[in-house]
């Protein structure tokens, strides 16, 4: 288990010497400010991050090991705030409110997403120390925001072309092995399962399971990989390991085959072709999609689609657009992120191809790749204190930089007459949209149904 204490900035245990004399409050702020890459975030995450790290007890031996610590880090013992940690030993809690903004919201940038107090006078000074576990919220964020801005583009497309059961399998998280560690993947991934069904991610799965009270919420296939597929070697090999995967999973069972071990131009006529896989095909009821791991994905999956339509068939749906038949199709899973996946989709549209004949696959794309804290620029900052009795505003203003410019004092988070998210004064008449969800001990979680109703404004 991590530490609480240690996990923080360094530089951030010598805070408490440095304050003014006599601040007995504290009060900070969180949000996404304006100039991020979206307009918008789709917040999610907070409340996983507050069990991961915010509701084990602190205890002796975690003090001991803190102070060793830091000792060895500055050469001295005088920086560590024992005391301060024994007190919240002895409380069994962290004496804290956090007030957040309803995971599952859609929020316009610079809107605080949670604010964050101290409710001791002796804790104020160590307050900010948490920020650095409570930052690692922008990471969920950041991905269900992808994810959410993905299927806001794909909408339009499967509305045009195919069906609203499509689109919610159409983009399936592969990006566990690229994450940068187990609890990113599983994170990340339970972010992007948010706003679709799709992954391969069983730790995100199991880690909605665990914060959000919802099991099996990721939905997967029998699936291949390279090495099943060169197990059975080219040529008859390939014809073999086909008749395996659709005898061994049984005849409902939908069947993801991976075809570029060798030849991918060539599969379906010289394999999916060959009159013994076709019939098997055709027989079934249990979908069959093929996926290529090379080459120009528009000019690969037309190709397949294609080919599949000169051994299958299709038919025109009501809209107009070419479905195949005996329940075939293309998944994507090589160079899939946010753009590519929006650029096949629409060049399968433009063949006359409709959006349910493909489903991709992203990995680094949808977890990884050019996701940063600066992506939708978040900053926790303070913004409010109490010193000596009086409350003072606390903001920052660079002149180098006047979009890093802070809030000041305390805040609600109200919907204005046209339904937006706006900060306001604390002392607005109107009903603050942030809640209490975590105060002295007490955690107010709620579950991934809930959370997920939110987003349905598609």
């Amino acid at each position: 288990m991590q530490n609480l204490i240690v996990a923080t900035d360094a530089y951030k245990l010598t805070h408490h010497l440095q304050y003014p004399s006599g601040l007995t409050k504290l009060y900070s702020y969180a949000e996404a400010r304006v100039g991020g890459q979206f307009p918008t975030v789709s917040w999610f995450g907070l409340q996983a991050v507050i069990a991961d790290h915010l509701l084990a007890p602190i205890t002796t031996q975690m003090i001991d090991e803190a102070e060793q610590l830091s000792a060895l880090t500055f050469g001295t013992t005088a920086y560590f705030n024992r005391d301060v940690w024994e007190r919240v030993r002895d409380l069994g809690y962290l004496p804290i409110r956090i007030k957040a903004l309803p995971e599952g919201l859609e929020v316009p940038l610079g809107v605080p997403l949670f604010t964050l107090e101290s409710t001791q006078e002796w804790f104020a000074t160590t307050l900010n120390a948490l920020e650095t576990v409570l930052m690692h919220v922008w990471y969920p964020t950041t991905i269900a925001t992808n994810s959410w801005y993905i299927k806001r583009d794909l909408a339009p497309l499967f509305d045009k072309s195919g069906t609203a059961a499509g689109l919610a399998l159409a983009v399936n998280d592969f990006g566990l092995r690229g994450a940068t560690s187990l609890l990113s993947g599983a994170r990340g991934g339970a972010a992007h399962l948010l706003h679709f069904r799709g992954s391969d991610n069983l730790a995100a799965s199991q880690y909605i399971a665990d914060h959000y009270q919802e099991a099996g919420r990721a939905l997967s296939v029998w699936a291949t990989e390279h090495s099943v597929a060169t197990a059975y070697g080219p040529g008859q090999g390939e014809i073999d390991y086909v008749l395996a995967q659709l005898e061994r999973a049984g005849d409902d069972a939908i069947v993801s085959i991976v075809i570029d071990s060798y030849d991918a131009q060539n599969f379906v006529p010289d394999v999916i072709g060959h009159p013994t896989v076709l019939a098997k095909i055709k027989q079934r009821s249990g979908r069959v999609v093929l996926r290529p791991d090379s080459g120009d994905p528009l000019t690969m999956d037309l190709q397949i689609l294609d080919q599949l339509d000169a051994l299958f068939g299709h038919e025109i749906n009501v809209k107009g657009y070419r479905v195949l038949k005996e329940n075939v199709g293309v998944i994507q899973g090589d160079g899939m992120k946010r753009e590519t996946i929006l650029a096949l989709y629409e060049g399968i549209l433009a063949a006359g191809w409709s959006a349910d004949n493909l489903v991709v696959g992203s990995g680094g794309g949808l977890l990884q790749e050019g996701m940063t804290r600066d992506t939708e620029r978040f900053a926790i900052k303070a913004s409010y204190a109490q010193i000596n009795g009086e409350a003072v505003l606390l903001h920052k203003q660079p002149k180098t930089d006047p979009t890093k410019t802070s809030k000041a004092g305390r805040f609600k988070v109200v919907y204005n007459e046209g339904q937006q998210l706006k900060t306001a004064a604390f002392d607005d008449e109107r009903d603050d949209v942030l809640r209490v969800v975590y105060e002295n001990g007490d955690f107010y979680p709620e579950d991934f149904q809930t959370i997920e109703a939110r987003t349905q404004l598609i």
